[in-house]
């Protein structure tokens, strides 16, 4: 093409530079130019221009689709520096291209253009003659390239095909130009024969490239097409004129109402995930230039953005690819009613089959896909159902008895795909459009999940082992699989919603998305007495909650995990449908039972109940240590805190308790585990639930239940107590209030003085942290308090005594230990306050802190203190010189020669000349 340019803008011509061989018979020069021409080619202000009509984009789409010719004929150690380059154009033209409006019929007759050769490219039939693209005749103006050229100067695409077959990795190009060149206007063009050869040559590759990246790429184009379509009966449905085209999808349904082509595009979405490394060595995919951004943007294409799930709970399996199941709902909602329900036949018994693959390294994708096709399955024939009857007669004929069969066979690792598949199929209807699923998912539960008072003893053999596993494995599949409908059972959008749905859900839930608009129009009157939470939460209070708490002491661990992650969406879901409801001013929703009352009040009893075995108990308080980490993590700060997790706190804090009694090693673990687990616990409320400002009373009701911990017998529990006021008083600093900072300060002095050092030591961080954020006058005057104890509470040297009966001297003996104890006990509290207000101003220097050091100083020898006493002693004073050497030059100075020598004696290592 450039043969007669040789030498113009000093750039040699490529097609003389061709038979130009060197000595050793390469074309080393044509490669220079080359790669010096694509780096032109490939700078932003060139895209830009390239970019700017459609002529242009036309003839880079033509040159980046016709170098396979040109590659070959470079030498060897040039190919992978010139694909680069070439490599370098695409990225650059993908990264900037934008829909470009068509508004003149030559802009339109060059984009029908563009679109015929790249199909004739995918066909076999206009592949570009060695190696280039055909030379338009058209030449544009100078200084207009989309407006001034007549209908005669049209590019002339016809070429002879003799360059032979086509590279994958440029056909995958040409797909990639093809879906993002189609608009919404090409759906409805005149000429209805190019979007048959859109059409036809999509559902051609997704036949036929089976398991390429080409098929992935033909699937992002499937998806844009049918996105594009549905926009438009979006539009046109909703339009006041009657002339309103609608695009042509008499192909689509052709193609999905055959059972061929719908088990062609199952196994199209199971290609679309990526590999699984679990198997096979653990390799990624590594992909040629280019190749990984084109499938990236595929699936861009497969579905228009969503921001599901629109609540806290996010999704939970990261495998599950939303956009299939979006796609499978668009085109259901497409083709129509009667052919949507011959295809979703067509898509459940290849998702049977996938669920049933046998181990292969497909296996994971073929039974995530099977999860996708039934979410986008069920989201579009409840749109399509119109009233109640027609959607038990969905659930019980179609929906269901493909749930009966693919959670028995799905494995456990892989239910958190069905998991959100239930999500998003059920997600923003009304509960009346899936009650018969939670109907079915309880019953299940119901009927399957092990109780107290049917605990069979297991068996000692092997196979019965391994059948009360298996048995376990199905019960914890429905524990989770029933979740997915209790969360959307929150009725925080439903309730509100139902009548005039938000702005984010027309994606998702719109009747003006479905073919026939009489059911958007006539026929979707939603209203409150429609929506029957009640009567579901009825339901659940009357059948599922009697079942999980009688199965609170589930032998099986991942079965109490789901357990407790019933009972808390029960009690977070229904707490928020009676607060909306109360807002709505709709006093009929509040008749339904509170679940979170008898759930609390089940779970507080379990520690002195005596219907469990030592075994039985700690299993039912692993249960409700679960609950309370969901009330944790999953809660809400305002309601959560304050009705389920204070009115816990003190079983929390109980259940670190170790018996004393003898017990086997086997119960001994489960009594470590269930201590572990519940220490865990109490740090993340202690320092993750903040209480929000005004809720005074819910830190009243916490300090309350560390003052009554403070003084349990267990020292374990004493020193969890200290350790939970330091991280509470430390997140809520800012909103204690005068109470609030007695009550802390008198739980944390009461500790000090505890026998165990664990226990004092943990006080002393507790109240150092107090003392921190309290103001320096009140710290100063509570100081030169316990300076005054601390002096009085020294030892004293024993005075010799005159001889006396032997029972008066036991009784003298008992009396001076006991006053000597209190002397200690006095000692231990005033020399661990005194360090704490030292160590709670590291940095800076006020007047009380050499007063406390000097008088800590007295307490540093053997003679009148004790050794506990004395370490914490030195431990204070070298920590003070550690944080304060950066400026002790300026501390120094606030120090009297006496306060200065009484640091020295203690801080200062002893030597022979002392």
């Amino acid at each position: 093409r450039d043969i007669d340019q040789n030498g113009e803008y000093g750039i040699p011509s490529c097609s003389k530079l061709t038979i130009q061989l060197n000595s050793q018979g390469k074309r080393d020069r044509l490669a220079e130019v080359v790669k010096g021409v694509a780096k032109i080619i490939a700078t932003p202000k060139m895209t830009k221009e390239l970019l700017s009509c459609e002529f242009n984009r036309f003839e880079i789409i033509q040159t980046l689709c016709g170098t396979q010719r040109l590659v070959s004929l470079l030498p060897d150690e040039e190919v992978q520096k010139v694909v680069y380059y070439l490599n370098c154009i695409f990225l650059n033209f993908r990264s900037k291209f934008f829909s470009l409006p068509r508004v003149t019929d030559k802009d339109q007759a060059l984009h029908e253009s563009c679109l015929n050769f790249l199909l004739g490219i995918l066909k076999g039939e206009d592949t570009p003659q060695n190696g280039v693209s055909p030379t338009p005749t058209i030449k544009p103006n100078d200084n207009d390239f989309s407006n001034k050229s007549t209908e005669e100067d049209l590019p002339e695409t016809n070429v002879e095909s003799n360059a032979g077959e086509m590279h994958w990795r440029n056909r995958l190009f040409v797909a990639w130009f093809l879906t993002y060149c189609i608009d919404e206007s090409d759906l409805k063009i005149d000429d209805p024969e190019i979007m048959s050869r859109i059409w036809a040559t999509c559902f051609r590759i997704i036949e036929g490239e089976v398991g390429q990246p080409l098929q992935r790429v033909s699937l992002g184009l499937l998806g844009r097409l049918v996105s594009l379509a549905l926009v438009d009966l979006s539009e046109n449905s909703l339009a006041s004129e009657s002339k309103a085209k609608n695009p042509d999808l008499a192909v689509l349904c052709d193609a999905f109402t055959r059972e061929k082509f719908c088990r062609a595009f199952g196994t199209a979405l199971v290609f679309d995930h990526r590999e699984d490394t679990s198997v096979g060595g653990g390799h990624s995919a590594q992909w040629s230039l280019g190749v990984e951004e084109v499938l990236r943007d595929v699936l861009y294409n497969l579905a228009p953005r969503t921001l599901f799930p629109f609540q806290r709970i996010s999704q939970k399996s990261h495998t599950f690819k939303l956009q299939h199941a979006q796609i499978v709902h668009a085109i259901l909602l497409s083709i129509g009613h009667e052919n949507a329900m011959i295809t979703s036949k067509y898509l459940l018994n290849q998702a049977k089959d996938l669920v049933a693959s046998p181990p292969s390294e497909d296996q994971r994708n073929q039974q995530c896909t099977a999860a996708e096709i039934f979410s986008g399955v069920c989201r579009a024939l409840m749109q399509y159902s119109k009233n109640v009857v027609e959607q038990r007669d969905i659930w019980d004929t179609v929906l269901i008895p493909f749930l009966e069969e693919a959670v028995l066979k799905m494995p456990t690792n892989l239910m958190a795909a069905f998991f959100d598949a239930c999500r998003y199929g059920i997600h923003h209807f009304p509960p009346n459009h899936f009650f018969p699923l939670l109907q079915w998912s309880v019953n299940k539960v119901k009927t399957t999940v092990w109780q107290h008072e049917t605990n069979d003893s297991v068996e000692d053999s092997n196979n019965a082992a391994s059948a009360m596993a298996d048995r376990f494995a199905l019960q914890s599949k429905w524990l989770f699989f029933v979740q997915a409908a209790l969360i959307e059972l929150d009725s925080e959008d439903d309730l509100g919603a139902v009548c005039q749905l938000p702005w984010y859900t027309n994606v998702l839930v719109t009747d003006a998305h479905q073919i026939d608009c009489k059911i958007a129009k006539n026929e979707c009157n939603i209203s409150y007495e429609e929506v029957e939470l009640d009567k579901s939460w009825n339901f659940v209070n009357d059948n599922l909650i009697p079942c999980l708490l009688n199965a609170l002491d589930h032998p099986y661990d991942k079965c109490r995990d789901h357990i407790a992650s019933c009972l808390f969406r029960m009690c977070y879901c229904h707490r928020k449908f009676i607060d909306l409801s109360k807002a709505l001013g709709n006093g009929k929703y509040q008749a339904s039972k509170d679940p979170g009352v008898e759930i609390i009040s089940q779970l507080m009893s379990v520690s002195n109940s005596d219907k469990y075995s030592f075994k039985e108990k700690h299993q039912a308080l692993s249960t409700a240590q679960k609950f309370l980490s969901c009330c944790v993590h999953w809660g809400d700060a305002k309601h959560e805190f304050s009705e389920y997790i204070i009115p816990l706190l003190p079983l929390a804090f109980k259940s670190l308790q170790t018996t004393d009694d003898e017990v086997s090693s086997d119960h001994r673990g489960i009594e470590a585990e269930t201590v572990k687990g519940f220490r865990f616990t109490i740090a993340d409320i202690s320092s993750s639930c903040v209480v929000p400002i005004g809720a005074s009373q819910d830190m009243i009701r916490v300090l309350t239940t560390l003052k009554d911990m403070s003084q349990h017998q267990h020292w374990q529990i004493r020193q969890a107590a200290a350790h939970f006021l330091q991280c509470f008083q430390g997140c809520h600093k800012y909103l204690f209030s005068q109470e609030l900072d007695d009550m802390a300060m008198d739980i944390a002095i009461s500790l000090l003085a505890d026998d165990r050092r664990e226990v004092s030591n943990a006080a002393t961080s507790a109240l150092t942290g107090i003392l921190a954020a309290l103001p320096l006058g009140v710290v100063s005057g509570l100081v030169s308090k316990y300076i005054l104890i601390a002096n009085k509470s020294l030892k004293k040297k024993n005075k010799k005594k005159m001889e006396t009966p032997q029972q008066q001297r036991v009784e003298e003996s008992d009396a001076e230990a006991a006053k000597s104890k209190a002397r200690a006990k006095r000692q231990q509290k005033s020399v661990y306050f005194l360090c704490a207000a030292v160590l709670g101003r590291p940095y800076d220097m006020p007047k009380f802190v050499p007063e406390a050091l000097t008088a800590l100083s007295k307490h540093s020898f053997e003679q009148r203190a004790s050794l506990s006493v004395r370490e914490v002693v030195k431990m204070c004073c070298s920590e003070f010189k550690r944080t304060h050497t950066d400026n002790w030059e300026a501390h120094k100075k606030q120090f009297t020669r006496e306060q200065m020598e009484a640091l020295e004696d203690v801080v200062s290592t002893p030597h022979y000349y002392a």
